[in-house]
């Protein structure tokens, strides 16, 4: 994830513009097939349908058109969420997703062709509240309530759901929950992005359907979230996940998004600890020798990753 801008047009009261201004995206345009449907290369060169890169082009052209009024940015919105809608694939007697263009190399013999993202499954669902908020948009709520089973459901299972501690009773640590990436069983990565997006989304569902058990759930990913922040401060830069129990150093861009990404939480729940959190990193990245230092250690951990797998 590169460093966004924080986006213009939030509102914690009433899911309207995103958190994070994706404008850039939508304005620059993106490849897209003879539908006009956004699309990636793949490994193998073939361009396929990327239901991650639709969600921020669908939220960026939000962005343009919640600024300028255009009414043509808001019909891109429109179509893209008729697009996500449409392309939702359910699991037989569980939820519904967007299957990933293609799995990531180094998880290769772990993930399955298909799977599913917790990231990009957040902002889908972040362009569905919106649209089903701000336009009335026939279906976007039925696929997003769909969608927010992904989040109730354990790693084990498919899901998104790690417990972090013993899970299962209401309150303390006993309940606290983290968002993983990837839907992988064995030892947690714990993405610090992909967890604070899918809190943002809980968030913004909350305020468009009353669910007492999607508000459990979120007060224990804020609180999971709270639990192991410190873990993510490496003292000069933070961690973007863990592989085997080791740190592994956030990308500058990564990093700055960290920054914004507390200072949104600070502000949904009112906690010291999130203001103080993005303040403290914020000073981190102002020294260069901090960047420097994130750099070196990023090239590290490769090197180690790659020795371990050969």
């Amino acid at each position: 994830m590169a460093a966004e801008k924080l986006g213009r047009h939030i509102d914690l009261t009433s899911p309207r513009g995103y958190y994070l201004d994706y404008s850039g995206i939508a304005r620059e345009g993106v490849e897209c097939d003879e539908r006009g449907l956004p699309t990636v290369r793949v490994r193998g060169g073939d361009r396929v349908w990327s239901p991650p890169l639709a969600a921020r082009t669908a939220l960026g052209s939000l962005e343009i058109y919640l600024s300028t009024g255009n009414a043509a940015r808001r019909d891109r919105f429109a179509d893209l969420t008729d697009r996500l809608i449409d392309s939702m694939e359910i699991l037989p007697g569980s939820f519904g997703g967007w299957p990933m263009p293609e799995v990531p190399k180094r998880l290769s013999g772990s993930l399955q062709e298909g799977w599913f993202s917790a990231a990009a499954h957040a902002e889908c669902v972040s362009v569905l509240v919106r649209a089903d908020r701000l336009l009335h948009h026939v279906g976007a709520l039925d696929t997003a309530r769909r969608a927010m089973g992904a989040f109730h459901t354990c790693v084990e299972e498919g899901g998104f759901l790690r417990e972090v501690g013993e899970g299962g009773d209401e309150g303390g640590v006993a309940s606290l929950a983290f968002i993983e990436e990837y839907p992988l069983p064995g030892p947690p990565r714990m993405t610090l992005s992909s967890h604070v997006l899918s809190i943002w989304t809980i968030h913004d569902y909350l305020r468009t359907v009353e669910d007492h058990g999607t508000r459990i759930l979120l007060e224990r990913c804020v609180d999971g979230l709270s639990f192991v922040l410190d873990r993510y401060d490496l003292g000069y830069w933070t961690a973007a996940h863990f592989e085997g129990g080791r740190p592994r150093p956030a990308r500058s861009g990564r990093h700055d998004t960290h920054i914004l990404m507390m200072d949104i939480v600070a502000r949904m729940t009112g906690s010291a600890l999130f203001a103080e959190t993005g303040a403290r990193w914020r000073d981190y990245a102002r020294d260069p020798r901090n960047r420097a230092k994130a750099r070196l250690e990023r090239a590290r951990w490769k090197a180690r990753a790659a020795a371990r797998r050969s």
